[in-house]
């Protein structure tokens, strides 16, 4: 396949490129499905942060902009993000403790993403697939440091955001490009445009593309209430005429993409297996 792109001479940019695959967990659905459900139903996904993330009474204050202090913690949440098979993965229980939960939902939803675009892992493993994750928040790091006589050698990576996509490309053995990207709110859709790029580039054959943020302390949520950023209602009313403020979510997603020509083989491998 590389060969076959070293020698094509130019490249076509404007090469169509098809989503093959995709996952998710969003606020108010665990899946596609859910997803789809929810839009069709019109629901509101709003609700509280879990109380076991962080002691929220004792960050409360009635009063909007008051220091160190919230109005409250509302904001569309995935419920628990605790659970992990890590034996799954190939890892031992000490180091996915000190894995952040986002880069476990990664993984998690990578497989799933993998199994909805028909990629047997064992057929994507060793082939020039990049990964490229939109992550901006670093809660659990910032947490583990309050406690760090209990930190241990897998602590750094645990909580670093560049591990985020490398750690897909470890666990799934990805040889292509693996980073992370963080531009704030839009990072999942410039990680999206940056696999695009590179598959245009012929910098990889396929790519697995996602974006993860998850409400794992306090301490984002009184910087956005000491800005005057979040909405006192507790929502957002995008592009609506009463909208003011914005509202937390906590999501995660992916996608698989490939350009037609350099991965038929490879896509064609897989749908064989």
């Amino acid at each position: 396949m590389s060969r076959r792109l070293a020698n094509a001479g130019e490249i076509d940019g404007s090469a169509p490129i098809a989503i093959v695959g995709a996952a998710c967990r969003l606020p108010g659905a665990p899946d596609l499905a859910g997803f789809a459900r929810l839009l069709d139903e019109g629901r509101d996904a709003v609700t509280e942060v879990p109380a076991d993330r962080f002691t929220q009474a004792r960050f409360l204050h009635p009063r909007p902009g008051e220091v160190g202090r919230a109005l409250h913690f509302r904001a569309g949440t995935i419920g628990d993000v605790a659970g992990f098979d890590a034996t799954g993965f190939g890892l031992s229980p000490r180091e996915a403790d000190e894995m952040d939960p986002q880069q476990r939902l990664l993984l998690m939803l990578a497989r799933r993403a993998f199994e909805d675009a028909g990629w047997p892992e064992a057929q994507a493993a060793g082939r020039r697939i990049g990964v490229y994750v939109g992550a901006s928040t670093t809660d659990y790091a910032d947490i583990r440091q309050q406690d760090n006589g209990s930190a241990d050698r897998y602590i750094m990576t645990g909580g670093a955001l560049s591990i985020a996509a490398n750690r897909l490309g470890h666990v799934f053995d990805l040889r292509g490009p693996a980073m992370t990207l963080d531009t704030a709110c839009s990072s999942g859709l410039v990680a999206l445009n940056a696999a695009c790029e590179a598959l245009r580039a012929g910098q990889a054959t396929a790519a697995v593309v996602g974006g993860v943020n998850l409400l794992l302390s306090p301490y984002p949520f009184l910087g956005f209430w000491r800005a005057g950023m979040l909405s006192k209602r507790g929502r957002c009313q995008a592009f609506g005429a009463g909208g003011r403020t914005a509202m937390c979510a906590p999501r995660a997603a992916w996608c698989c993409c490939s350009s037609p020509s350099p991965m038929r083989g490879a896509t064609a491998t897989a749908s064989a297996a």
